[in-house]
């Protein structure tokens, strides 16, 4: 299993394209951990806009050791537009994630705050 993983809304609250407060950055981080450690064959890459900005060694550094570890990729960065909001565009980023590592068969979810950046896989959506 492959867990998409969103930080704006889910790992803390998003603040409409405004940075997240210091206090409240990763706030959740530890709820999450907690609950992938019941489920230790989830594979996560990461999917949030965050990796337009950091390395996936600096997003992994967020994480605990035994988390980071399972942190595998991250989805490959599409290109932005001036509003940066294209409609499904998370989606697509994830099905080609699945495409070049060869792994469209395998079951996936996606932890993501942005039901409108998926069509046709909403069912694999975790909101």
């Amino acid at each position: 299993m492959i867990l998409f993983l969103d930080f704006d809304g889910v790992l803390h609250p998003a603040h409409d394209g405004e940075p997240t407060p210091a206090n409240e950055v990763f706030c959740h981080l530890l709820r999450f951990e907690s609950v992938m450690r019941d489920f230790p064959q989830v594979e996560i890459v990461i999917s949030s806009m965050w990796r337009y900005q950091f390395t996936l060694d600096e997003l992994r550094a967020r994480f605990s050791p035994d988390i980071a570890a399972r942190i595998i990729d991250s989805t490959p960065q599409a290109e932005l537009t001036e509003s940066h909001y294209q409609h499904a565009r998370r989606e697509r980023e994830i099905l080609d994630w699945l495409a070049f590592a060869g792994r469209e068969g395998e079951p996936w979810i996606a932890l993501d705050d942005s039901a409108w950046e998926f069509t046709q896989h909403r069912g694999q959506l975790v909101n």
